[in-house]
């Protein structure tokens, strides 16, 4: 009964997160069957790369694999689901989905490694540890994760509805290498403490400001829908912010 409460408290930050991050999407809100089943598919992909890397020869090298490893197969893997899933739905329809749908696939495999995380401190050392490993990653590692991936999802949302532009493939493959450098950037500062707990702060300031004004706010503007969704108001949504 422990082990199911601790769980289900591990795993409620990755849902939280995806609720404050769909409400940005105003003009034509995702439907909420696809986003979960987006977030679920998250879970399954998390669930099989916690049990994938007990099979990994150096994953004794803690540095090497969170560094190297983690950063270019997990948001490559999460890059593939929404390419290979959502992407060919009729209701990816505006250049916001790509970040919809990256952040909803992030969180599920975020909601259920944060499970592992939190699990693991708490029974293996105690559970005032599994408490602070969980108000830790509940506010830098789950939303990391999305935010990570908002990049590649901003660029797969520009691929789709960027028309014949050129460019187009090198934005997608850019987007996709910097989410990977972040991802690796994070995991390289949480292993250095104090220092690295302050680049942790800085990193996601950064990428907190990245995604509301030049992922989220330009997606928005772009939208096809966005006339349609703000009336007869010409003022730009509250709590977008303008570039």
């Amino acid at each position: 009964m422990a082990v199911a409460l601790v769980s289900v408290v591990a795993f409620l930050p990755g849902v939280l997160w995806l609720m404050l991050i769909c409400r940005s999407d105003r003009y034509d809100p995702e439907p909420t069957k696809l986003i979960v089943r987006t977030f679920l598919t998250g879970v399954i992909l998390g669930i099989a790369f916690g049990l994938g890397y007990r099979g990994i020869p150096f994953i004794r090298n803690a540095i090497l694999t969170a560094v190297l490893v983690a950063p270019i197969i997990e948001e490559g893997a999460k890059f593939l689901l929404v390419r290979w899933t959502v992407y060919e739905s009729v209701e990816f329809d505006e250049p916001l989905d790509g970040v919809v749908y990256a952040c909803s696939a992030a969180l599920g495999f975020a909601a259920v490694e944060n499970v592992a995380y939190v699990l693991d401190a708490w029974y293996s050392i105690l559970p005032g540890a599994g408490i602070l490993v969980l108000l830790g990653r509940a506010v830098l590692s789950v939303p990391g994760h999305a935010l990570f991936s908002s990049i590649w999802g901003a660029a797969l949302g520009h691929y789709r509805f960027g028309g014949k532009r050129k460019g187009k493939g090198r934005l997608l493959v850019g987007g996709l290498l910097l989410a990977m450098a972040a991802h690796a950037g994070f995991n390289l500062l949480a292993h250095y403490e104090p220092l690295g707990g302050l680049g942790l702060l800085i990193l996601l300031g950064l990428m907190w400001r990245f995604l509301y004004i030049s992922s989220i706010g330009r997606a928005l503007r772009a939208s096809p829908f966005r006339e349609e969704g703000r009336g007869e108001s010409t003022a730009e949504p509250s709590g977008t912010p303008e570039e």
